[in-house]
């Protein structure tokens, strides 16, 4: 979806799609980075921080409200403000179906790629927020540029993660696309998970959300248009994948320890 500039037209429009949802059949909403509002690269530091609220601010608040009405897990990108002055979070929300924040992940690797600086304007988080229990299964967080980063990924799939959930604002351009499914397919297929990308779509950005099953096929693609797509996470499909591939637990950690220190 194309994320408004107006806080408020995207939190009614976040209610409004999570009734759609619901409706659908579906228990999980994925939303994509940015979600509370599209803000520019003219914009200044200052400028973010006034757009940005904390992460039990009234616009989750006002999301957490329409999970908990249909009962349903919602992820979804805010800007959050930070304890540094001047500098804002670009941070993942995770809401559980009574309402309650689940998990909270402040994106580490900041997009300072292709010609921007994200890092001009934003405060990069300090750690992985890690897999984390769901009545869905165990999932774990990522956001957009990480998915370059097959690290968090690998970590978190350590960590037991059956479901990783990547909310993005990818930038269009030369190969993007095919660099966000390559990404997205190569995090699921090494790592033996699901991986579930929205991604915003117009303006600058490529669209294409995609959900990649663990041994790397596409089981959803939702275009380049704003649409809701719905797909299976079988975990079952999960076990038996990793009984074909045990990739995991082959990691010799003993000798990869060394490199990373």
């Amino acid at each position: 979806m194309t994320a408004s500039e107006d806080k408020e037209e995207n939190l009614k429009r976040g209610v409004r799609l999570t009734d759609e949802a619901a409706k659908a059949g579906a228990q999980l909403l994925v939303l994509p980075e940015n979600f509370m509002a599209y803000t520019t690269l003219q914009q200044s530091p200052a400028e973010l921080h006034d757009i940005a609220e904390e992460a039990d601010g009234p616009f989750v608040s006002g999301l957490a409200a329409g999970a908990k009405k249909r009962r349903m897990y919602l992820v979804f990108g805010i800007t959050e403000r930070s304890r540094k002055k001047g500098k804002v979070h670009n941070t993942v929300v995770m809401i559980g179906p009574e309402g309650e924040r689940i998990a909270l992940h402040r994106k580490l690797q900041l997009f300072d790629s292709f010609g921007y600086m994200e890092s001009s304007r934003f405060e990069p988080g300090e750690d992985i927020e890690g897999a984390f229990d769901t009545g869905l299964g165990r999932m774990g967080l990522m956001s957009c540029y990480e998915l370059r980063f097959p690290e968090i990924a690998r970590i978190l799939a350590m960590q037991g993660a059956q479901i990783i959930i990547v909310p993005t604002g990818w930038v269009a351009g030369r190969m993007k696309e095919e660099h966000l499914h390559i990404l997205a397919r190569a995090r699921a297929l090494e790592n033996t998970v699901f991986v579930a990308v929205a991604s915003q779509t117009g303006r600058i950005f490529s669209g294409r959300s995609i959900v990649v099953d663990p041994f790397g096929v596409s089981i959803a693609d939702a275009g380049e248009e704003e649409r809701l797509i719905t797909t299976e996470i079988d975990l079952d499909r999960l076990a038996r994948v990793r009984k074909t591939v045990p990739s995991l637990d082959q990691v010799r950690m003993d000798v990869y320890r060394k490199h990373w220190a």
